[in-house]
């Protein structure tokens, strides 16, 4: 994931990321634009080049709501595979929790539209 100051151009869930993605790493991403952007602070689990990227973030503290977010390529004739895999577990999933996954998964599934789309254009 490099040049992450390009992500606001075609992203439309992850505007931005800073950061070293090494396991162990603490990374900053932020999610949406403006006003109504957040900003989160998840731990790289895994880093395999141009095969997986793992982070997990905490809502609060590591326990109560967190995530683990996982991005797998795979070659595939003609091109690339993307999979995009969401987990969540802690003391607050569950009911309380059940619009912030679905609004995730949606958000999620429109920035795979947008990596199509990226990748199908040529961009400099």
């Amino acid at each position: 994931m490099s040049n992450s100051t390009a992500y606001s151009d075609w992203n439309p869930f992850i505007t931005r990321v800073d950061g070293e993605f090494r396991a162990g790493e603490t990374i900053r991403i932020v999610l949406g634009r403006g006003p109504d952007s957040t900003v989160f602070r998840p731990t790289v689990l895994v880093v395999r080049p141009q095969h997986d990227i793992c982070w997990r973030g905490s809502v609060w503290i590591r326990g109560v709501f967190d995530g683990t977010h996982c991005i797998h390529l795979t070659a595939a004739t003609g091109g690339t595979y993307l999979e995009q895999a969401e987990s969540f577990s802690g003391l607050l999933v569950g009911r309380l929790t059940k619009g912030v996954i679905e609004e995730t998964q949606r958000n999620f599934q429109e920035m795979n539209v947008a990596v199509k789309q990226r990748a199908e254009t040529k961009t400099p």
